[in-house]
């Protein structure tokens, strides 16, 4: 308490913005709402609350304190869900593990962050068992399983998830923490080397989830409390764009749906919809799951269930034919944008008030933009100079951000945190135009990443390794369109002379399987062609100019 004589008299009670309050407020205002997994079970959010108790006194029995780190390797689940809130609230930190990084990568995370114990899903268990010897920090082990059996493993001790709940009491007073106590740490997937440890307050966290909710609610987006939520994105990305939390904080149904799969999708939005005919329904991921989603085979047994069915899509631009295929159907698209340091949402492109008579291609084209800010963001594009760009859409900038949920840096990393901020921003290295709305339209990325799917792909790891083949001289790695994935990797490859004529597609791509074996890339990173060139253009100062390779090859997946 602060001097009760001064001027501005201040004896009360400092609340603190910290997740345990969405949860419980969701068990009291909304005890009956469901959360639901696949067609396997669904729970209350008064449920939920009593299991997050139970997991807080299960974990403090596993020796688990205030800054104890816990990473978790599940798909989109109910438990997952009372993770997101029972680890933060109990003063620990929730490290979301990506289980598509290469083993090399996830060894390195897990020892970097520390983590002391690691939650996984029986799925990923083969590939936590072939690097269990360069995990030098893990005390213990939890496996998620849906049939509750414990295989045979050598990761000890291993405890089953839904064990250590029963056994645990369901009574727990979760601590009052400073709402500027760290709750979840989440990584890059290292495009630029290693992977980067990006942290987030309780603060950061509740006020992301407040304005957004607040905001996307009031222009539409996202449903009220009657209505369900339905995250593509994984919930070990970049908070699932913190969807989770926002769907808490309306009481709405969560639809859970394990790993990614089309048809239990559309089967869940099948079921919400015969339930309730017109129960909004909001989707959130990537463009390349929504093109399975919307040319399914089946689609037509579906399309009756899609009417007004919203998609935000986010992670990369939203394709034009992808958006008018959504609309055919009767659904309704929006596009968006953030970073894993930025929380991650930044940005969506809502419509306003005085667009409410434009024509519908006017409409479509401002809606597939990157997006606009919301309240308590400030978003720019600026030239090389800190300068701010014409609102013209047509100089290029790049987008800098602030923000009261940005992370504040990266992980035991003070290089590359100042690098991240500099001049008290934060730099996206996205390069974009910006128009006359405030809203910018993203168009190319700084750094040379492929985003297949949704996922990245190194292209500086895949340049390294093939560059290690006798035959190669130098390689040129870039990211082409891709009917299924939005971007797929190709190789620009210079032979050496004396292979000039004695060099094959077929066996680049064993050299490269050669690293997928031993943990250093995975198959899919594998480049979908091998061009062989005489030469790779280069900048002036000698490296590769990827900006001019990339229209140059943008047709080569569709030949």
């Amino acid at each position: 308490m602060k001097n009760p004589n001064e001027e501005f008299v201040d004896v009360g009670y400092h609340y603190q913005l910290t997740l345990n309050h969405i949860i419980e407020h969701a068990s009291k205002l909304h005890p009956k709402e469901y959360v639901v997994y696949r067609d396997i079970r669904k729970e209350t959010y008064k449920e939920a609350y009593e299991r997050c108790k139970r997991l807080s006194n299960a974990l403090e029995g596993l020796g688990v304190k205030r800054g104890t780190k816990i990473i978790v390797f599940e798909w989109n689940s109910d438990r997952y869900l009372e993770m997101y809130f029972a680890i933060p609230s109990m003063g620990a930190i929730l490290h979301m593990g990506n289980p598509l990084l290469t083993p090399a990568q996830i060894s390195y995370i897990i020892n970097h962050a520390g983590d002391e114990v690691l939650i996984l899903n029986k799925d990923i268990l083969p590939l936590i068992e072939g690097i269990k010897d360069k995990i030098k920090t893990v005390k213990s082990y939890i496996l998620i399983t849906d049939d509750g059996e414990i295989p045979d493993t050598k990761l000890r001790p291993i405890y089953e998830y839904e064990d250590l709940l029963k056994s645990s009491s369901s009574s727990y007073q979760y601590p009052e923490l400073d709402e500027n106590t760290v709750a979840t740490l989440g990584y890059t997937t290292g495009t630029t080397g290693d992977p980067k440890g990006c942290w987030f307050t309780h603060r950061a966290l509740s006020l992301h989830s407040i304005i957004w909710a607040g905001y996307s609610s009031g222009h539409g987006l996202t449903p009220a409390p009657y209505g369900a939520t339905l995250c593509i994105v994984p919930m070990f990305h970049a908070h699932a764009w913190c969807i989770p939390f926002m769907s808490t904080l309306f009481g709405a149904r969560q639809l859970m749906i394990g790993r990614t799969d089309p048809t239990m999708v559309l089967n869940m939005i099948k079921r919400e919809r015969e339930e309730l005919p017109d129960r909004p329904i909001t989707i959130f991921g990537v463009a390349s799951v929504l093109r399975f989603l919307i040319y399914h085979p089946d689609i037509e047994k579906y399309k009756e269930y899609l009417k007004n069915v919203k998609y935000l899509v986010g992670g990369t631009a939203f394709p034009r034919g992808l958006a008018e295929r959504c609309i055919e159907l009767g659904m309704d698209p929006y596009s968006g944008w953030g970073m894993t340091e930025t929380c991650p949402i930044m940005g969506i492109s809502l419509l306003k008030s005085h667009m409410r008579d434009w024509p519908d291609n006017k409409i479509l084209d401002f809606k597939l933009r990157t997006g606009w800010a919301a309240p308590f963001e400030e978003q720019r594009v600026v030239d090389e100079n800190g300068r701010d760009v014409p609102r013209d859409n047509k100089t290029i900038g790049e987008i800098i951000l602030r923000s009261p949920w940005c992370t504040l840096g990266y992980y035991k990393d003070l290089e590359k945190s100042k690098e991240l901020w500099r001049d008290g921003w934060l730099h996206s290295g996205d390069l974009a135009v910006i128009d006359e709305e405030e809203n910018p339209l993203i168009v190319d990325r700084e750094k040379d990443v492929v985003k297949s799917g949704g996922e990245w792909i190194s292209t500086l790891t895949l340049e390294n390794l093939l560059s290690k083949y006798p035959k190669v001289l130098e390689v040129a790695v870039i990211g082409v369109p891709h009917k299924k994935y939005e971007e797929r990797p190709i190789a620009l490859v210079v032979p050496k002379s004396e292979f000039k004529d004695d060099i094959m597609e077929d066996e680049l791509r064993k050299h490269l399987e050669s690293y997928v074996e031993n943990g250093e890339i995975l198959k899919w990173w594998i480049p979908e062609r091998f061009v062989f060139v005489n030469e790779i253009p280069k900048t002036s100062v000698g490296k590769f100019d990827k900006k001019l390779l990339r229209p140059r090859y943008k047709d080569i997946l569709s030949e």
